[in-house]
């Protein structure tokens, strides 16, 4: 799974934030996810220039577009790419809430 972005992504929003702790979890388990910049992959350049890059992020597995405008829940990430549930289930630090890195815990 390629998410290809905008040059350059708002890297504080929960989305963005919750994409990078899943690719750190999950790549050292043989579960591929990356990031590139748009321009890179010709089928996303023709949608950029066709649509804008409000369609961005746009989530690629093996050629084929399988998410635009947003990134892939990890859900879709579970089934896409099936995933263990093991490895795709939230590592909470005994708050009760959903933690991940970047974000505090309100309590």
């Amino acid at each position: 799974m390629v998410i290809f972005e905008a040059k350059n992504p708002d890297k504080t929003t929960y989305e963005y934030l919750q994409t990078t702790e899943l690719i750190d979890r999950l790549n050292p388990s043989g579960i591929e996810i990356s990031r590139a910049i748009w321009d890179t992959n010709t089928n996303v350049r023709h949608l950029v220039e066709k649509h804008g890059e409000e369609i961005l992020p746009a989530v690629v597995v093996n050629d084929f577009i399988m998410i635009t405008g947003r990134y892939p829940s990890k859900e879709e990430i579970r089934q896409i790419l099936h995933v263990p549930d093991k490895l795709i289930a939230e590592e909470c630090q005994g708050c009760g809430c959903c933690c991940i890195q970047g974000y505090e815990c309100d309590e």
